[in-house]
């Protein structure tokens, strides 16, 4: 029983700090105030993600959870690709710069 304290105080945490902390864009604000909501609707029972699941149109709380997690895993993977990338783009440019030097110095 006490770890169900445990949680939703730390959900209750994590919804406070996404309203607060200055985030670089929307989305990841959303991602977490909208998981830490449903995490604590979760540990409140699961009549709460029931409803919220019914209300969007969706049979179980279960599914819910499940389609939320796919939907994440995608935008995390194409983040990490477009991130890594972007790392690409400015490690060639260096090494460009870093080989033309090299030929100006011969």
């Amino acid at each position: 029983m006490i770890i169900k304290y445990i949680l939703s105080g730390l959900f209750l945490l994590l919804i406070f700090y996404s309203l607060i902390r200055p985030f670089s864009g929307l989305m990841p604000r959303i991602f977490l105030f909208s998981g830490s909501l449903l995490g604590f609707l979760s540990v409140l029972g699961v009549g709460y993600t029931n409803s919220v699941a019914n209300f969007l149109g969706i049979g179980r709380g279960a599914d819910l959870y499940l389609y939320l997690s796919l939907i994440t895993i995608f935008v995390f993977i194409f983040y990490s690709f477009d991130k890594f990338k972007t790392i690409e783009k400015r490690i060639i440019k260096i090494s460009r710069e870093v080989a033309l030097k090299d030929i100006d110095k011969n």
